[in-house]
């Protein structure tokens, strides 16, 4: 390759090649910032279901194995109603948590009415979920961590 054929090739890949390091250092730093923009990032949440001490279980249930002999139970109660997840240990209720969204503050209007597709990714402490939330704005994907002891939780969907 002559020397005029080099500088060519030089001042066409040098440019090229510092502007895809930069780009590639710009993408990173946004994903942190987007990423960073609260527990869900950009997607609708974080969530809490609510601690509830007044709940009987239906017919409509769907139940999951978890560790120590302990079952964790969806119930998806109709159109009207938000699910609710009850954990059991050797039988007995620990807690059962109420799934509704609308005490929290920008999403007072918005409601789930079904849970389905649900994977226990954890089966410990904390309990973790993957599942599809039917609500206001359709199907979105939902992950969920649960503390197996208190019910403290916290959940995010996505679109």
């Amino acid at each position: 390759m002559d020397r005029e054929t080099k500088k060519i090739v030089f001042w066409i890949f040098i440019p090229i090649g510092v502007f895809l390091i930069f780009g590639l250092i710009y993408l990173f730093v946004l994903f942190k910032a987007v990423d960073s923009y609260g527990p869900c990032g950009t997607n609708d949440g974080p969530f809490k279901a609510k601690v509830i001490s007044n709940f009987e279980s239906g017919d409509s249930s769907t139940v999951f194995q978890l560790s120590g002999n302990g079952e964790l139970v969806l119930h998806n109660r109709g159109d009207t109603l938000c699910p609710i997840l009850t954990l059991l240990e050797n039988g007995k209720k620990v807690w059962s948590l109420d799934t509704d969204v609308r005490n929290t503050k920008k999403y007072k209007d918005c409601r789930i009415w079904n849970i389905s597709n649900v994977t226990v990714t954890k089966d410990s402490n904390p309990i973790e979920l993957s599942f599809i939330a039917h609500w206001t704005y359709g199907a979105e994907r939902g992950t969920m961590e649960i503390d197996r002891k208190t019910g403290d939780n916290s959940f995010c969907l996505s679109w």
